[in-house]
């Protein structure tokens, strides 16, 4: 049977539509990485077969129209924290590393289960977001790391930090 204008408009209208929210944790060493997937969550979200079915929501300290406000008195992740859904919150978090672990969080406000520090707000993200896919069974959690060994150069005053963040994320990896 071939469809006809009206029974298209009826069957689209059995159709909800629904919003998947993808939360985009990674340190800032990622930029490239974090504008790909912003264009890859744009690119699905204009693909014909979920139009008006699904809107793709990203979820991001630094996306464009979400701007969260750092306010002076508070530290950035507690600002993210106040103005965004938390990774726990999203069907999907993407999480992305490559040669820095991130920002330290202040302790006690910031402490694992066991009582020592998140490495970064990053790795705070991520555990938020397996805690609870480990519990209720979502969101989703992508891990990503881009493989390309960073060649920080040996005269480069901030060196030993560039290092040691490195030895942070290969850390975190193992």
């Amino acid at each position: 049977k071939h469809l006809t204008k009206t029974d298209s408009d009826d069957m689209q209208s059995q159709f909800q539509s629904i919003t998947v929210r993808i939360f985009l944790a990674s340190p800032g060493d990622v930029r490239d990485e974090r504008e790909l997937a912003r264009r890859v969550i744009e690119q699905i979200r204009h693909e014909r077969v979920f139009r008006g079915r699904v809107e793709l929501e990203c979820i991001a300290w630094d996306q464009s129209g979400m701007e969260v406000a750092m306010e002076a008195s508070l530290t950035p992740q507690e600002a993210i924290k106040r103005g965004l859904p938390k990774p726990s919150e999203c069907d999907l978090v993407v999480v992305i590393f490559w040669s820095r672990m991130g920002t330290p969080l202040p302790a006690p406000d910031y402490t694992k289960p066991d009582g020592t520090p998140y490495r970064s707000g990053t790795e705070w993200e991520y555990q938020d977001a397996i805690r609870a896919a480990r519990e209720t069974g979502r969101p989703a959690v992508w891990l990503y790391r881009r493989t390309q060994v960073p060649a920080p150069r040996f005269d480069d005053p901030d060196y030993d930090e560039k290092r040691n963040q490195w030895q942070k994320v290969e850390s975190f990896f193992k």
